[in-house]
């Protein structure tokens, strides 16, 4: 089977699974949907004045589109751990290596198309629910276009973070327990008191979604390196432990 067949059979699996295709639906529209909330709830009284740029406006809810990609990835990567498809999976497909490569492809891929789609759907329907304080079309700037870059980096390389640690753990609610209560704020509420912990993946890269001034955290191109650390790190213990390990033990 060439990489290609891989790639197709890894695709047609994870879109097939019912608990993948509502999560990416929920990704897609969740954030859209608080956006737009957002917007019509919006008191310009109540903000400082320059405190939040308008170019901003729709970004900050692309990190509630972060606890939904972490289980994304880990369902595509764990749920053939469940009952032991993996070992058909093998099966079919030999070369673990390639199935590995394959996973990983398909979960980063899908995760920045739904970075794409929903921080636009976001950014667009924020502003027109703004209407006179929020931008036209043909007004939004390079600087938006950046930022939609970048929510679309972090979400692809927390995607191979969340799909890696599951490759080491094996087990999916592991990867939940773990990384969902970090991007939920655990960790930013602390850093404040522990610097240290702006170099943790989810708060590495968190000013690639907006921007969160004077907390100390990583600028967004450090940041993206930091996180892409990560991301190379958790990526080789995973496929190492999935080279060496009875793939059946738990």
């Amino acid at each position: 089977m060439s990489m290609l067949n891989t790639l197709r059979s890894e695709l047609t699996k994870a879109l097939t699974l019912r608990s993948v295709q509502a999560t990416l639906l929920a990704a897609v529209v969740v954030p859209p949907l608080l956006a737009f909330c957002s917007g019509l709830a919006f008191d310009p009284t109540r903000t400082a004045s320059g405190g939040f740029p308008i170019e901003s406006h729709g970004f900050e809810t692309a990190g509630f589109g972060q606890p939904i990609i972490i289980l994304f990835a880990a369902l595509v990567v764990g749920t053939e751990y469940l009952d032991a498809q993996i070992r058909t999976t093998l099966t079919a497909t030999p070369s673990r290596g390639r199935i590995i490569g394959a996973k990983l492809l398909i979960t980063a891929l899908l995760s920045t198309v739904v970075a794409a789609l929903s921080t636009t759907a976001a950014v667009v329907l924020k502003h027109a629910a703004l209407g006179d304080r929020g931008l036209n079309l043909d007004q939004f700037t390079t600087s938006m276009a950046w930022n939609l870059l970048g929510v679309i980096i972090n979400y692809g390389l927390l995607s191979l973070i969340a799909a890696s640690a599951t490759l080491i753990m094996r087990n999916y609610i592991a990867t939940i327990a773990v990384l969902v209560p970090l991007v939920l704020g655990l960790t930013i509420s602390l850093v404040g008191a522990i610097p240290s912990l702006k170099f943790l993946p989810d708060l590495a890269g968190i000013q690639l979604l907006t921007a969160y001034p004077g907390v100390g955290l990583l600028e967004p191109i450090p940041g993206a390196f930091a996180m892409t650390a990560w991301a190379l790190g958790l990526g080789t213990i995973g496929w190492w432990l999935f080279h060496a390990r009875d793939v059946g033990a738990n």
